[in-house]
């Protein structure tokens, strides 16, 4: 239904323009407004039809096209009022010359939900004071003492050539980079339109130029009809099956705001000679923009980067955690002595493993409880761990109540003294057990040292440091025992009592 309106209004159009005998004549004009009118709601449909992300692009053209509406309703004003001092041919010129600001906001967006506000707010400053230095160029040119230089008339002419051509050759390689649907189908009904747009205004400029034949308004109703046509109709089938690269996509909605910010700077140095101060300023603007633009996004990615190092880090640890104690896990643990037992067989700065047991333990869970028992496991857990200091060190869960500490570069004598240490942190910690011949919590330690025959097996290291734990319980608890092969440290060192 909406194609035969179409084929009325068009006919309805021309026919008026040979019954008056003039392209400028009111009833062509309010005809050649119902067809655009009618591009108008066409856009404005697949407004209501899209959702939130992509109604803003749609909405732009619904503008751009409304331009194109006001300059046409300007010029049939001017032909029912008359326009002696050619004011409102200059303004409907304007107007039609501000439909630029729409379209290069539609064509060089991202329109993402992760750009920062402020780049869109620098686009939509740099686009006003485009608008700006067109009413003050096409002022200056239209009206006054420039309008009858016929060299103003060609300026004008050529720059709303270069204008109006870039912007569709910006719509129609968004189209080729967008990777969903819905935006390659408005940059291809965009794109279409800018494109038929620009080649019309071309050849209607140049005719103007000599003089309008009554069929010459006509013209101006083709990118319209067109409009029509690509928005209310079933899209191509080419546009669902393509699919740019992800590469080629994000080089390209890269590359559009360097076409805006150049797009403004040609516009600047062609407008120079009439307004130097003016298009300096824009242009100057144009450049800075597009720097702050480029800093604002980069510093985005550089924080959402940092986040994602965070959240990997974290994650990291979680993995490498025990969820009760918050230390290393077994996991963990394999991992950091085969990186020491490599190390140390690759420089000869062998490590010492130890490992720790909570005794009777069991019988403080059966007396205490489970959720006391936990908490003991976490005040031992923070004490192994305040009392290892160094940061190459580590201090994991084994399981149950065992701990093992992996200590890098550390000789025999070194992790015995580690171990003294160790026993009396948790002897100051005074936490009753009731269970306990002592009557307070202790701990029994073994300790396993690397040696040239080590193999380099966390294993075997393991195995080494669990035999020495069970001698020193064998031998009383409270202490700690070498693994075999290790010289044996005298008995008053060994017992936590002399400490």
């Amino acid at each position: 239904m909406h194609a035969a309106l179409l084929i009325v209004l068009l006919t309805a159009h021309l026919a008026l323009a040979y019954w008056c005998g003039h392209a400028e004549a009111v009833p062509p004009q309010l005809a050649m407004l119902l067809v655009q009118g009618m591009a108008v709601w066409a856009v404005f449909t697949r407004y209501r039809r899209s959702p939130s992300l992509i109604r803003l692009p749609w909405l732009l053209l619904a503008v751009a096209v409304l331009m194109q509406m006001l300059w046409d309703g300007t010029n049939a004003l001017a032909a029912v009022l008359g326009d002696k001092g050619g004011y409102l041919a200059a303004l409907a010129t304007v107007l039609s010359g501000l439909y630029v600001v729409p379209c290069m906001f539609m064509s060089t967006r991202s329109f993402t939900r992760h750009e920062p506000r402020t780049v869109a707010v620098l686009d939509l400053v740099l686009l006003c004071m485009v608008a700006v230095l067109v009413y003050q160029f096409f002022t200056t040119l239209l009206s006054g003492p420039l309008a009858a230089d016929p060299a103003s008339i060609h300026v004008v002419v050529y720059l709303a050539d270069a204008i109006d051509f870039s912007l569709a050759a910006m719509a129609l390689l968004r189209l080729f980079g967008a990777r969903s649907f819905r935006w390659r189908y408005f940059y291809y009904v965009a794109g279409a339109y800018l494109l038929v747009n620009a080649a019309v205004a071309c050849i209607y400029n140049r005719i103007e130029m000599h003089g309008l034949p009554w069929w010459a308004g006509s013209l101006i109703d083709i990118p319209h009809a067109l409009l029509v046509l690509v928005a209310l109709r079933r899209p191509p089938r080419w546009l669902r099956t393509y699919h740019p690269s992800l590469g080629v996509s994000q080089t390209i909605a890269s590359f559009a705001p360097i076409m805006l910010a150049t797009m403004v700077v040609m516009l600047a140095i062609s407008t120079s000679r009439i307004h130097y101060g003016l298009s300096l300023l824009v242009g100057s603007l144009a450049v800075l923009f597009y720097g702050l633009r480029v800093a604002f996004i980069q510093s985005r990615h550089i924080d959402q980067q940092r986040a994602v190092d965070q959240s990997t880090r974290r994650l990291e640890q979680q993995v490498g955690r025990d969820p009760l104690t918050g230390i290393a896990n077994r996991a963990a643990l394999d991992t950091r002595l085969r990186e020491v037992l490599e190390a140390g067989h690759r420089t000869g700065g062998f490590c010492s493993l130890l490992m720790v047991d909570i005794d009777y333990f069991k019988q403080y869970n059966d007396s205490l409880g489970h959720v006391a028992g936990d908490a003991c496991l976490v005040r031992v857990a923070d004490a192994l761990s305040h009392s290892v200091v160094r940061a190459h060190d580590l201090v994991a869960r084994y399981g149950g109540e065992e701990f093992t500490i992996v200590l890098a570069d550390t000789t025999a004598d070194m992790a015995q003294e580690v171990a003294r240490r160790l026993i009396a942190a948790i002897e100051h910690l005074h936490i009753a057990h009731p269970a306990c011949p002592l009557g307070r919590l202790s701990i029994s330690i073994g300790v396993a040292s690397q040696t040239t025959q080590t193999p380099i097996d966390p294993m075997a290291m393991l195995d080494e440091a669990d035999h020495a734990l069970y001698r020193a319980k064998r031998n009383g608890r409270n202490r700690f025992e070498t693994a075999a092969g290790d010289a044996d440290p005298p008995a008053a060192l060994r017992d936590a009592n002399s400490v």
